[in-house]
């Protein structure tokens, strides 16, 4: 179970919360609301699993100039992930708007 968490954190991150929201609508009655919120919770996981996969891939067993170049294209990887889910999120805001004005 281990490796399985370990060569496939996305899916199995995605897994747990598609069973979550299922709950959700079956046992629950969320409202979009909530939906928002698991979402929100989902890219924040999403983005920490990430943020994870980086420390240990620049961790302390690099070379100095190893390192560097490393944290470098980290970041940028960081920066890209980000501004994709600012895309995502102002995408759902969007829609969310339209259909309140309707």
């Amino acid at each position: 179970m281990k490796k399985l968490i370990a060569h496939h954190p996305y899916a199995v991150t995605s897994a747990i919360f598609l069973v979550l929201i299922a709950f959700g609508f079956l046992h629950l009655n969320w409202r979009k609301d909530d939906y928002m919120f698991m979402l929100l919770l989902y890219f924040i996981v999403t983005l920490s699993i990430r943020l994870d996969d980086i420390v240990r891939r620049i961790g302390p067993h690099r070379e100095t100039a190893q390192a560097e170049e490393s944290v470098v294209s980290a970041l940028k990887e960081i920066s890209t992930a980000l501004k994709e889910t600012n895309y995502r999120l102002k995408a759902i805001q969007n829609r969310l708007d339209r259909d309140a004005d309707n």
